[in-house]
């Protein structure tokens, strides 16, 4: 049995499932974004404690300032990158909670935009989620078919 739980994490503890999921066998410094550690970027955890005091990142996601050229009207607009959920934690609607979280924490900080680069994969996720498709497709190399998403806050 264990407990689950949203919670800010710190840069360095997104590495791994950036690194396993995202880019995998790619080098691991590309999984350090050069945002980490800026004071106005946070990042979030989906943590399950068990019983034993063990506890294991099933998903994250990180939440930094960013302006897109797509959106020049947005005031307090920021990007979501490195989401990422660990195969064995997939489809239980972990993701979607750390979007929720997410948008919670930047609307108290009069966020007006989330936007992202979107994996082709991931479209009907992040539509589940509220986000829409803008613009044409782009190739992120070592990463594949993307597109940008937002949604207005």
């Amino acid at each position: 049995m264990s407990q689950f739980s949203i919670e800010q994490i710190m840069a360095a503890q997104t590495i791994d499932l950036r690194t396993r999921i995202l880019r995998p066998g790619q080098p691991i410094e590309i999984c350090h974004y050069p945002e980490d550690n800026l004071s106005t970027t946070f990042h979030l955890g989906a943590i399950f404690t068990f019983e034993n005091g063990d506890r294991v990142i099933a998903a994250n996601g990180t939440f930094m300032k960013d302006a897109h050229k797509f959106f020049p009207e947005a005031k307090n607009p920021y990007r979501l990158r490195g989401m990422a959920t660990d195969d064995l934690y997939r489809g239980q609607g972990i993701g979607s909670q750390i979007l929720q979280h997410g948008e919670m924490l930047l609307k108290v900080m009069n966020c007006d935009l989330l936007w992202f680069n979107a994996r082709e994969i991931a479209f009907p996720f992040y539509k589940k989620n509220g986000f829409t498709i803008i613009g044409d497709m782009f190739d992120i190399p070592g990463a594949g078919p993307h597109k940008v998403m937002y949604k207005w806050l």
